[in-house]
């Protein structure tokens, strides 16, 4: 009999017990205490700071409002005494002022006096200078100027008091959170950690496996119905416990038969798996060879003119000499007239053959060099603009009796180092895939072939139609192998996936399809000028 799984390793117990009111930092104690203390100290700091930048705002406000009332007043009552040149009537007055603890200075300077008429000023505190204001105002009499006097007062004073004020403020707000913290530190002692730590216990005992003693936790409230729940859920193991044990009885027996029916159905996908690489191998062989003899079947059609041509001049030339034969022989009397034309004839004669029997020779050597690249799979140093063309000479015979045309914009000079044949199977599938399916139901078209050299080490070659565009499901599945529009109507769905595979595996570029129905489609490509070297050699295994 299976045995029953083993019980969770116990669980090392934290010394959270509290000791001194539960002062540990990691206490539900320590916690609700820096949360009270932040709570409370960092908002009534914040509010003090704001206070006493108001409160100094505010007390300047004020001084600034008595000085020019007070400087007003005393300019005023100040004119009788300085105008009877009586110091000591005046002083009085001033003393009447300056009792105010805010007042600094006063002085009184008539214009025809270097020595003050009044004076008085008391010793400033360090730092006190930043808060005093002065203020000066002309004593008048009958509308004539015969003093000047000057008084300067601080708001010190003010603020004093109310920093006296603020600290006595927070002494009693200390003393009051001091006294909350310790009644909040007995009610969570008495109510709330006791029964927290009983309960810690009993869930210790459950994790470490003792699933035979049962949860005691006295009380009615929340921390007792949670310990209820935990009592439910040690009974409720008991039971899975038991029921796996009945479970594993039969769990071999399950997982023989599982893992033998795995291995079947593993050796029919591998079977199955080898097969579709195989065919998807052949089909891939197929489609390659199929663009090959597209390419043969339209060089033997465009050998076809030249050669008829050279056959042709041919015959008519053995006409003519046949002519000279019998003139030759006596039988006709031989004119000059007639040499001149046979001589006129067979000049024109050899330019028509030159020219068609070169136009032959011209196809088989292009023919021959993509045939060779295709076939070989060499890497070779080309000009990018020339294998374009030796290409679409292959490929011209297609369109050549439909009303569709290809136009190129070639930069010549491009020199790379890379695979021809692989590129020029690229370029063969995408005029073909335009073709055949760009142009599907159209009355006539373009197809754009461009080259040019993007930087010092990549060039960029596009074949962009003008026919129905595709739709973005297409366009998104288009490089997909076995996708294709024309399924049971000759469509393999390799040859764009044979692109892919070539541009990004073989070349080391990057394809890019943009699309939009109605609008033609635009096949980008960005190609590295020094293609990547060839993990395989062979190019069948490798696209």
């Amino acid at each position: 009999m299976p045995e029953s799984p083993a019980p969770p390793p116990p669980v090392a117990r934290t010394a959270t017990l509290p000791r001194l009111f539960g002062w540990q930092r990691n206490s539900l104690t320590f916690a609700i205490v820096l949360a009270l203390l932040l709570g409370l100290l960092l908002p009534t700091t914040a509010v003090l700071l704001y206070d006493g930048q108001r409160t100094r705002e505010t007390a300047m406000e004020d001084l600034r409002r008595d000085l020019t009332r007070t400087s007003e007043i005393m300019s005023l009552s100040l004119a009788e005494p300085v105008w009877q040149v009586s110091p000591d009537l005046a002083d009085p007055m001033v003393r009447a002022q300056v009792d105010d603890p805010r007042f600094v200075a006063v002085k009184v300077v008539e214009p025809a006096s270097s020595a003050p008429f009044l004076s008085y000023e008391r010793e400033q505190e360090a730092g006190e200078a930043a808060l005093t204001l002065s203020q000066t105002r002309a004593i008048q009499r009958d509308g004539r100027e015969i003093a000047k006097l000057t008084v300067s007062m601080s708001a010190a004073p003010l603020l004093q008091a109310r920093r006296d004020e603020v600290w006595r403020t927070v002494w009693r707000s200390g003393l009051t959170l001091t006294l909350s913290l310790v009644l909040m530190v007995w009610v969570l002692q008495r109510y709330v950690l006791r029964p927290m730590t009983e309960l810690t216990s009993a869930a210790e005992a459950l994790a470490a496996g003792r699933l035979e003693q049962p949860l005691r936790v006295g009380g009615a409230d929340e921390i007792a119905r949670v310990g209820v729940a935990m009592e439910r859920m040690r009974q409720a193991l008991l039971s899975a416990f038991e029921a796996l044990r009945q479970h594993n009885l039969n769990l071999e027996e399950t997982v023989a038969q599982r893992t033998a029916e795995l291995t079947a159905s593993n050796a029919e996908l591998s079977e199955a798996l080898q097969t579709l690489q195989t065919a998807q191998r052949e089909l891939v062989e197929s489609e390659k060879l199929a663009s090959l003899g597209r390419l043969v079947a339209g060089v033997a059609h465009e050998l076809n003119t030249p050669l008829g041509n050279a056959l042709t001049v041919v015959s008519a030339l053995e006409d003519r000499y046949k002519q000279l034969e019998a003139m030759l022989a006596g039988s006709v009397p031989m004119r000059r007239s007639t040499l001149e034309e046979l001589a006129r004839d067979t000049r024109r004669g050899q330019d028509i053959l030159q020219r068609n029997v070169q136009k032959a020779a011209d196809l088989v050597r292009d023919f021959k060099q993509v045939a060779i690249d295709q076939t070989a799979d060499l890497r070779r140093d080309f000009d990018l603009g020339k294998v374009v063309e030796d290409v679409l000479v292959m490929v011209e015979p297609s369109f050549k009796h439909t009303p569709f045309v290809i136009e190129t914009d070639l930069c010549h000079g491009l020199a790379m180092n890379s695979y021809p044949g692989a590129l020029g199977q690229v370029l063969t599938n995408l005029l073909m895939n335009a073709l055949l399916h760009g142009f599907e139901g159209a009355e006539r078209g373009r197809v754009t072939v461009r080259c040019a050299p993007l930087n010092e080490t990549e060039a960029e070659l596009s074949v962009s139609d003008d026919g129905r565009g595709m739709e973005e499901s297409v366009r998104r599945r288009i490089f997909d192998p076995f996708f294709t529009t024309k399924l049971g109507t000759g469509g393999s769905g390799l040859g764009m996936h044979i692109v892919h595979s070539i541009v990004t595996n073989v070349l080391g570029g990057q394809i890019e399809v943009r699309s939009t129905p109605g609008q033609g489609t635009q096949m980008l490509m960005r190609l590295p000028r020094v293609a990547p070297q060839r993990v395989g050699g062979d190019a069948a295994t490798t696209y």
